[in-house]
């Protein structure tokens, strides 16, 4: 049987109840939580190891609690009472490759700018981290080792004492409510029968003195961990094991998906059946929603001294090729965007559609704009998920809400640990992006900072002058890590997410443009090689019935234009086109633009800025058919537009053809339907009077 302390009620005392809430977070589901705190964990004990990967393993199992209980004097009674069956569950997190738990074991040795990692762990509540690219900050997130179970918690270490020492040490811990009654309003905490001031903690192991100390002898360790049939860190081996007995099965699984979530009930099976059976289960999706970026990721030590992570469920790694394709995406646009930020090209083997842009704020850093990179995707449910069987990505990263809706944006974000902070699809992250049109489609985007850039000094906050972006980053998150939220005086997230907005919708608008290259020779060259390329993701669908060959398009939120056919005659090109007009847009206007230095400019813009005639036109418009979604068949128009005609009304739609400038030079279609949500089907013919340059349309 071990020594132990509680902690008694007293000033200034941290509270069981205190620490237990100290997180921030009822919204998550414990078993997230508890995989994004533990790993975080480990891979700040990384930081300062050899080697460019560290290990993780979740190991789930049973044991005899009568053995276990014999070894806290004091409770052990009263927890025989509560659990007298033969075996119970726990839950142990193994890392290796990292620090384990050093520092100070003795108050008197403490220093009080840094308590060492064993203090911190064991003994502190809020003792923030003091290396600056760690990824945690606050010291509150330890508490949810403590949620998952009944509050206990057994810590076990290996660390390197010097060249050839090592040193093992071992403590069992308790935090609970210190005022927990039962429905009935008894008091039902395990402390308060041995100690009526308790103020909810406590701790095991060997008395020395004034101080609690871990037990440190092999043999004595391994009596402890024998009970749970855990294997000690041997030879050169330094890391934590985290043991939690009692943990709470049906608690933990239930909570996983909200009481109140709508979820179709062949979806909630699928996930249950395959995710949310076991806490085992769960775990190998959690650990791949939080740390796809990190897993298996052996592209990192390429270009920075980030480390990948070997992570394991019950002994069985996590392989990228074993993630689901979400994660895999979501670990290469990751991967883009912080090689970006190192001067570094990385391109995914797998997605072959990822654009990397920078976001850029002014006025705030000591040498240039680039606050980091943001890596965007367009990409089809197909491209992205292949053959396999899998659900909406929505349901993995728990947006149960938002499956079978308008496939909305997730914007991801992260600092250099390469934990995801969150899955946006709501607020600041995403506000005006628009959502694909398409169910069928996606779109997501995952900003990572440039933590290395320096705050000025003169910004008149001396609090953050100087310091890096990546800990002031740090600093706006709360202790559950979830969120960047900017101190009163600053602006910096605020502009990091207003700007990564800009540049997706501007991402999306670039992508909305038809580029037609008024050469003839090089149009020729082009007919059936894509001479309009596609703009928009996502693969063509296989065209139904009779239809040519592959055509392309362009895609925006609420309107698709799609190029069906070229010809070429000289100097004009006629093409066919199908026009879609959807969540009840009623006008669309064609607009030719032209390439110069200074980006793609409309007829208006030509003319103003440099004075020619513009030198590409629209010279004629023929709607052929409109058909609706309730229409059987499609109806006939046979209108035709040109200068003779430049507008055309019938029962079902209005076209004309707009001179932009007042001219005789047409520039512009105008299409007004008088049905919802129509297919237009026509033909267009442009005439280029200059052959040296592009064109293109513009689609709104």
């Amino acid at each position: 049987m071990l020594d132990r302390e509680i902690l008694r009620t007293d000033y200034g005392v941290s509270y069981g109840s205190v620490t237990l809430k100290s997180l921030q977070n009822d919204n998550v589901p414990e078993l997230d939580l508890l995989v994004r705190e533990a790993i975080q964990n480990s891979s700040d004990a990384a930081l300062m190891e050899e080697g460019k990967s560290y290990a993780v393993n979740f190991q789930s199992g049973k044991f005899v609690p009568a053995r276990f209980n014999s070894l806290l004097y004091g409770i052990e009674d009263i927890l025989n009472g509560r659990y007298p069956d033969q075996e119970a569950d726990y839950l142990e997190i193994r890392d290796t490759k990292t620090s384990g738990l050093t520092g100070s074991i003795r108050k008197a040795e403490i220093k009080k700018d840094d308590h060492g990692n064993f203090f911190k762990l064991i003994f502190d509540t809020g003792k923030r981290q003091i290396i600056s690219n760690a990824g945690g900050n606050w010291g509150f997130g330890k508490s949810v080792y403590y949620r998952v179970g009944i509050g206990i918690v057994i810590f076990y270490s290996r660390i390197k004492v010097d060249e050839s020492n090592y040193e093992n040490r071992l403590i069992i811990t308790l935090v609970e409510d210190e005022s927990r009654v039962d429905q009935y309003g008894n008091d039902c905490t395990l402390l308060n029968a041995i100690e009526p001031l308790s103020a909810g903690k406590a701790w095991w192991g060997i008395r020395n003195g004034e101080d609690l100390l871990p037990l440190n002898d092999d043999e004595h360790i391994n009596s402890v961990l024998d009970v749970f049939g855990i294997k000690p860190f041997k030879e050169k081996e330094t890391g934590t094991s985290i043991v939690i007995p009692y943990i709470k099965i049906k608690e933990l699984l239930d909570g996983i998906i909200p009481v109140e979530a709508e979820i179709r009930e062949d979806v909630r099976e699928h996930f249950v059946n395959n995710w949310a059976s076991s806490v085992s289960s769960y775990l190998r999706l959690a650990i791949q929603k939080w740390y796809a970026p990190k897993i298996h990721n052996r592209e990192l030590p390429v270009f920075c001294k980030n480390k990948w992570l070997l992570v394991s469920v019950d002994n069985v790694p996590i392989s990228k090729q074993d993630m689901l394709p979400f994660f895999r995406l979501t670990q290469d646009l990751y991967t883009c965007a912080l090689a970006k930020s190192y001067d570094h090209e990385y391109t995914s083997d797998e997605f072959d559609n990822i654009t990397i842009l920078p976001v850029n704020i002014r006025s705030y850093f000591e040498s240039g704009m680039v606050s980091g990179y943001v890596a965007i995707a367009r990409i089809s449910q197909t491209e992205l998920n292949g053959t396999e069987n899998v659900l909406s990505p929505y349901d993995y990263i728990g947006k149960f809400e938002a499956d079978g809706g308008l496939n909305e944006p997730i914007v991801m974000f992260a600092r250099d640990p390469g934990m995801v902070i969150d899955y946006a699809i709501t607020g600041a992250w995403v506000k005006n992006v628009p959502p694909p049109e398409s169910p069928e489609d996606f779109l997501f985007a995952f900003y990572v900072p440039t933590t290395e850039k320096r705050i000025k000094s003169d910004l008149g906050v001396p609090e953050y002058a100087g310091k890096t972006l990546g800990e002031y980053l740090r600093d706006c998150e709360a202790s559950d890590h979830m969120a960047w939220i900017d101190p009163v005086k600053m602006q910096i997230v605020q502009r990091i997410q207003r700007n990564t907005i800009n540049a997706i919708i501007g991402h999306i608008k670039k992508s909305s443009i038809v580029n037609v290259d008024a050469t003839a020779s090089k149009l020729s060259n082009r007919l059936g090689k894509n001479l309009l390329p596609r703009i928009g993701y996502g693969k063509k669908k296989p065209s139904g019935g009779t239809g040519g060959g592959g055509g392309t398009g362009t895609k925006i939120t609420n309107i698709s234009f799609q190029i069906t056919s070229q010809v070429i005659r000289g100097n004009e090109v006629e093409m066919d086109f199908i026009l879609k007009m959807m969540h009840g847009k009623k006008n669309a206007a064609v607009s030719l633009m032209i390439a110069s230095e200074a980006g793609w400019i409309d007829a208006k813009s030509w003319k103003d800025d440099i004075g020619t005639e513009f030198p590409v036109r629209v010279t004629n418009c023929f709607i052929d058919t409109v058909r609706t979604s309730v229409s059987d068949y499609p109806i006939e128009i046979k209108q035709n537009c040109d200068s003779d005609n430049v507008s055309v009304e019938a029962e079902e739609i209005t076209v004309a053809i707009i001179s932009e400038n007042g001219d005789d030079i047409f520039t512009q279609i105008q299409i007004s339907p008088h049905l919802i949500n129509p297919e237009i089907n026509g033909k267009i013919r442009i005439r280029a009077y200059d052959k040296k340059y592009q064109y293109t349309f513009r689609i709104e």
